[in-house]
């Protein structure tokens, strides 16, 4: 049975996912208006806004892929992968806010609570309860 921290992890982490497609159909236009504004990306045309949502697809099957890999298969690897990424998100997150480039209108305000569910997910991979869920087996050996 899976401790409390790794379905709790589950639901955060999921969330979160959900919440940043939210973000990022909500801001599609915005995003869309930056490509197109830019005058290397505007000389794609249509194959830019064709990039922008195979990168939004490619992140949202790796975000899945570790879910999987840390909820469900106990992977150490998976879990300290999911926390460099958090790391790196709110990191970003609050650079982009410093400087200006965050916009918080809905969009950006979903994409604040997207970071915050994936934080909160990540904490719950390094509680005491979660630390045996990585722990690898290792069958016992008989002394006789």
């Amino acid at each position: 049975m899976r401790p409390s921290s790794i379905v709790r992890f589950d639901r955060l982490y999921l969330a979160s996912i959900v919440a940043g497609l939210i973000g990022n159909v909500i801001e599609w236009p915005v995003t869309m208006a930056r490509l197109t504004e830019n005058p290397q990306t505007a000389a794609l045309g249509s194959g830019a806004a064709v990039a922008a949502g195979g990168m939004i697809a490619t992140g949202v099957l790796i975000a899945l892929l570790l879910w999987f890999l840390a909820a469900k298969r106990a992977s150490n690897v998976a879990r300290w992968i999911v926390a460099v990424f958090t790391a790196f998100s709110v990191g970003s997150l609050l650079l982009g806010l410093g400087g200006g480039a965050v916009i918080l209108d809905a969009g950006g305000i979903i994409r604040l609570v997207a970071v915050a569910l994936q934080a909160a997910a990540t904490f719950f991979l390094f509680r005491p309860d979660a630390a045996a869920w990585f722990t690898p087996f290792e069958p016992v050996e008989d002394d006789a």
